[in-house]
């Protein structure tokens, strides 16, 4: 039987928040299969951003281990960390985060130069993609400062999966109702793996395969 996708054991880590006290994971041990879409809800406090954060080689954790297609990653120095994280990861954080003055096309064209594709073809390919599938052709040319919030948001998931990421993080966004739906169509269309941060009545959870809920700091039995 194949390793799943994404994978953690005994995953421990403790970190201060500014004004929020503390955020923790204890003891998590869980797998997140290929080409489906994952909830971890909870409320707030419970420690699932930083679970994404591990899970999304972000942080490092105290102890245990995540894995890549069966591969251990936390012994891997920064360099190979990141070009790892670059490569195989994409990431929805709670803002948009792009550059307002550069263009929609130009947003996106930043994580495939990261990512290594070899080509300035490959490159224009899965920009051209990334854009037909978020239906963003009309917009490729306008400023990203000048896009609506609900645009915007749509822009940032595109970027999130230009470069064809193996996995897709997504922590708690602001415009979910809107990017749920591209997330379920990503898993579907193109074998995203999917783990979203969210709340358990949040259109992410409507949308998943599997709801895991995070209850301080500890995994409990998935809902789904």
């Amino acid at each position: 039987m194949s390793a799943p996708l994404l994978s953690c054991r005994d995953l421990e880590c403790h970190r201060p928040l500014w004004r929020e006290g503390a955020s923790h994971v204890a003891g998590i041990t869980a797998e997140f299969d290929s080409a489906r879409f994952h909830a971890v809800c909870g409320p707030a406090g419970c420690g699932k951003h930083l679970l994404l954060h591990l899970l999304g080689l972000l942080e490092r954790p105290d102890g245990g281990e995540v894995f890549i297609d069966g591969a251990a990653t936390t012994a891997l120095d920064e360099l190979a960390r990141d070009a790892l994280r670059q490569r195989s990861f994409g990431f929805i954080l709670p803002a948009c985060a792009l550059l307002p003055s550069l263009s929609v096309l130009e947003n996106l064209a930043l994580p495939v130069l990261k990512s290594g594709c070899a080509t300035e073809r490959g490159q224009a390919e899965l920009t051209l993609r990334a854009l037909q599938f978020c239906g963003l052709e009309g917009e490729a040319d306008i400023s990203a400062g000048d896009l609506d919030p609900a645009r915007a948001s749509v822009a940032a998931f595109a970027r999130a999966i230009v470069h064809r990421p193996a996995v897709l993080i997504a922590e708690s966004p602001s415009s979910e109702a809107i990017l749920a739906p591209l997330a379920r169509r990503a898993v579907d269309e193109l074998g995203l793996t999917v783990v979203w941060g969210g709340s358990a009545e949040g259109a992410a959870a409507a949308a998943a395969d599997r709801v895991l809920a995070l209850e301080n700091g500890r995994l409990a039995v998935a809902a789904r």
